[in-house]
């Protein structure tokens, strides 16, 4: 069963969310796709991502429309990390950032928090996000899983840095793989491959090579073994895969680059 519901809002946004994280009750979800934004060409029509050459105020206004389908527009706070597909996962606990409408993390691919009204937020065009809630202590995070990330054991590391920063017990922790690039399309290099092999010992039950001597990778099954074997009480992950749904999702290998991005949020509402 596909545990990202897909929602079309009134305004005209196509988003996804996660039903099992929103039955705990102030926890908002979503994944947007690409469609019901205002953004054009390469990027029609809902990009999220602020570091591509889209007009900037087309991108104030594609997330304007997500924020208000999901019901946050006011009074919250957007925090952003500035990925370079690494293994850094920040945490946000000061209140005084809420005084802040926005800022961005450098040098970090996942973020977490235990703060009300602090919306989360990672960018993704064939990347994993990575969705953690802390049923008990109510603690949230969001992770940007390229392979790299994966190989450095972002997902654990998330959960780690939970742990750490406040107290979350990892069977208490559920995380949720949202739609990215998926087996049927991951061709990687026999390198990506061998880079795996010293890491994860699991890897040939999570690949396969082709005759051309490279392989496909199923990146999310790699970070679902990985999760669990890192004590998470449950893992859900999405089908969905972003370089075939072309309709829905922006692809930067199907695009060869030159496309936008979607968004993964969660948040704590008051």
């Amino acid at each position: 069963m596909e545990p990202f519901q897909l929602e079309k809002a009134e305004n005209g946004v196509w988003y996804f969310s996660i039903p099992e994280f929103e039955k705990y009750g102030n926890v908002k979800t979503f994944f947007t796709t690409r469609i019901g934004g205002v953004s054009e060409g390469d990027f029609t029509s809902l990009n999220f991502g602020g570091y591509t050459s889209d007009k900037p105020e087309r991108v104030q206004e594609n997330r304007r429309r997500v924020y208000e389908a999901n019901g946050i527009s006011e009074g919250m706070t957007e925090g952003f990390v500035r990925q370079v597909h690494g293994d850094h996962v920040c945490c946000i606990q000061s209140e005084d950032i809420l005084q802040e409408d926005t800022f961005t993390i450098n040098n970090a691919d996942g973020i977490t928090t235990n703060l009300e009204n602090m919306l989360l937020m990672t960018l993704h065009a064939d990347c994993l996000p990575i969705y953690f809630l802390d049923t008990r202590k109510k603690v949230i995070a969001v992770t940007h899983a390229g392979w790299r990330g994966t190989s450095k054991y972002i997902g654990p590391k998330t959960m780690l840095k939970m742990n750490r920063e406040f107290g979350s017990e990892p069977e208490d922790i559920i995380a949720a793989i949202g739609p990215g690039i998926s087996f049927c399309c991951f061709e990687v290099g026999p390198e990506v491959y061998e880079e795996f092999k010293n890491v994860f010992h699991l890897i040939d039950e999570c690949s396969y090579k082709k005759e051309n001597g490279k392989y496909m990778l199923d990146l999310k099954k790699i970070n679902e073994i990985q999760l669990k074997e890192a004590g998470a009480s449950k893992v859900l992950v999405s089908n969905y895969c972003t370089k075939c749904n072309d309709e829905l999702f922006f692809s930067h290998r199907r695009d060869n680059g030159h496309t936008g991005r979607m968004g993964a949020g969660i948040i704590l509402t008051k």
